[in-house]
């Protein structure tokens, strides 16, 4: 086959499982919202005796409640050229476990088809419909293909053939249901012979017959062959249409866009990033899924979708007392890095690979002793606030993996929290003596307001969570007072009201469980208290908790979702996690510390880091995701004097 006809793809496709049905073909338009995702926990390893991979792929639930994949699979080392069969597997729940079936698909030489691509599956009446792309000799011909099924067991093809042919390399279709109308999105070229990457659509009433193209994305890349329009999956959730697509930012990575319109979407309206590559999008359970898979990617995996909630929160204590000088971030590729506020100045380290080996320690400037707030922009870039000798200064990526200069930021304060709003917009807030102010993102990404006086208690103790609508929620423990402020939908409440007492000096950490409800977990004189609302955007209710007294408090969310408490008082590390039927009793963890934060690879694992003045940084992690730990260890860095 010469060069022309062996166009590689770079990546993967992103389908869907689900058929959207809505009442209207254009949404209301709505702000942009951030879009995220819990950490991904593997759920299908297809390998025996063999490594074997799955690549793109769908999933869909019969009518008695199984759970069914089909996919890409070719053992390893990845030829997508050879890729001639559908994998098939079968689970009771979306989580597993999963059982692999015989294959469900092979090629057919008499249908044209020389490898087989991206099936995506839906049911329609009586009847499961197969839609994948099917290849053939001319990439600027590729064909799209149909097989229907009554059992997902047993495929047959459309006699009359290929659904149409279209663009260079045209593949990966998604169906979905839009007003009274299939549509189906795909990816490809304009024009066929190479040019922009688009992802195109077509609409039929019958499943059957397709109208001619349209261009819902058109991508500023251009080439023949794969791009990053691949895996196109539109769905309409929380109020907007979103399409998924990658691979972005590197093989594992998929970008989602935000529009009021299925048919239009634009580069500015990028809207989440997602660390998953091969996404298959899934509703289950009351809530929504997104899976990942690809070439060496060990199987399948999954995790939950957060709309409106797409990076984990930090709040940060300025106190010289009790202050955290450890913080913890991911980039936009999923690997952690970590910033010690030294004695001299800011240290980084960072994972050379996602989830894999840490780099050397190297010195990173800025004030020293700092207290570090870290946030990540909705482009992925990274944000660093240090405070520290009586000011706060800033240091972002320009882009990701380049840093640029340290700037001014603003004067020190007691404690400072850095927030994420729904639209994206970073928003931080700080106390002093005087109360709390604040200053945001006037944009996405963008420049930054002045400090603005936001109320509430001097010298408070501040953390900032995401209710389950998108709008943030500040916490300020001052005089042992619990208090809060939320955003509604008219903006910010009119001030603070009292949301419970811990007595003394403490803590504050805000999780958040994966339905969208809030917890608060508070340090006082007398322990811990934990306060947790009855369901997203619902109402507070308070109890003990148990643990030390005037402890600095950190929460993890574990790969499958649930809360795990971290809690130093300087003598001893403890934790205390969701085991399924209320919560465990506190076990030791690790020796004292000054500071310490909590990240999360990109499998799930979570990984705690912390410094003191009496020990260089050390840690634990995660040996398998929401299981056991590692012994405590020292990864060096500096002692927090």
């Amino acid at each position: 086959m010469g060069l022309a006809q062996r166009v590689r793809r770079p990546g993967c496709v992103v389908k869907l499982l689900v058929a959207v049905v809505v009442a209207a073909l254009v949404a209301p338009a709505t702000a942009v919202a951030d879009v995220g995702a819990t950490p991904f926990v593997q759920v299908y390893d297809p390998s025996t005796t063999q490594a074997r991979y799955i690549n793109d792929h769908t999933l869909i639930r019969d009518d008695a409640g199984t759970w069914h994949l089909f996919g890409i699979t070719h053992t390893e080392p990845a030829d997508d050229e050879d890729e001639d069969t559908f994998a098939h597997a079968t689970a009771p729940d979306l989580r597993g476990p999963w059982t692999t079936r015989p294959p469900a698909l092979h090629t057919d030489p008499s249908y044209g088809e020389t490898h087989l691509w991206a099936p995506h599956v839906i049911k329609h009446g009586d009847l499961y419909y197969m839609f994948y792309a099917g290849g053939g000799a001319d990439p600027s011909r590729h064909a799209i293909n149909l097989a229907t099924s009554r059992d997902l067991e047993t495929w047959t093809r459309l006699p009359s053939g290929p659904l149409f042919r279209d663009g260079a390399v045209a593949r990966d279709p998604h169906v979905v249901r839009v007003g009274d109308r299939w549509v189906m999105y795909y990816t490809a070229t304009e024009p066929a012979s190479g040019g922009n990457h688009v992802v195109a659509y077509r609409t039929s009433t019958d499943l059957v017959h397709w109208g001619e193209r349209g261009i819902a994305f058109r991508d500023p890349s251009s080439g023949v062959g794969g791009g990053n329009t691949e895996s196109p999956f539109v769905v309409f959730a929380d109020g907007a249409w979103r399409l998924f697509l990658g691979p972005r930012g590197g093989y594992v990575g998929t970008d989602v866009f935000t529009s009021a319109d299925p048919f239009r979407f634009t580069a500015d309206g990028l809207s989440g990033h997602v660390y998953a590559h091969a996404a298959e999008v899934v509703a289950d359970g009351g809530r929504w899924w997104v899976s990942h898979a690809g070439w060496g990617q060990r199987g399948v995996w999954l995790a939950g979708l957060d709309f409106r909630d797409g990076s984990r929160q930090y709040s940060v204590e300025a106190s010289s007392a009790s202050s955290d000088r450890v913080a913890v971030v991911s980039g936009v590729d999923g690997r952690q890095e970590v910033f010690v506020g030294g004695s001299d100045q800011v240290w980084g380290r960072y994972q050379v690979t996602p989830g894999g080996s840490w780099s050397q320690w190297y010195p990173f400037g800025g004030p020293r002793s700092a207290v570090l707030s870290l946030a990540r922009n909705v482009d992925g870039r990274l944000e660093v606030l240090a405070a520290g000798e009586g000011r706060v200064d800033r240091r972002a990526q320009s882009s990701p993996d380049r840093w640029g200069e340290w700037e001014s930021f603003g004067t020190a304060a007691r404690s400072m929290t850095l927030g994420q709003n729904a639209d994206g917009r970073l928003e931080v807030f700080a106390s002093g003596p005087v109360g709390i102010y604040h200053r945001w993102q006037t944009s996405p990404g963008g420049e930054w307001s002045g400090w603005t006086a936001f109320g509430g208690p001097a010298d408070a103790t501040l953390a900032t969570g995401r209710a389950a609508r998108g709008g943030l929620q500040v916490f300020a423990l001052a005089d042992g007072v619990v208090r809060r402020r939320g955003q509604g939908p008219a903006g910010w409440e009119a001030g603070f009201a009292e949301l419970g007492r811990v007595g003394g000096v403490g803590d504050l950490a805000v999780g958040r469980r994966p339905d969208g409800a809030l917890e608060l977990v508070a340090s006082g004189a007398g322990g811990l208290a934990r306060a947790a609302q009855d369901g997203p955007g619902g109402a507070w209710s308070w109890s003990g908790f148990g643990g030390p007294a005037h402890a600095k408090v950190h929460i993890g969310r574990n790969g499958d979702g649930r809360l795990e408490v971290f809690a130093t008082d300087g003598s001893a590390t403890w934790h205390r996690w969701e085991n399924g039927s209320g919560w465990s009793a506190w076990e030791s963890f690790g020796p004292g510390t000054s500071a310490l934060d909590v990240g999360t690879n990109p499998d799930g694992r979570l990984e705690v880091l912390a410094g003191s003045p009496v020990r260089p940084v050390g840690g634990r992690y995660q040996v398998v995701p929401s299981g056991h730990w590692s012994e405590w260890a020292s990864v060096g860095g500096p002692v927090l004097r």
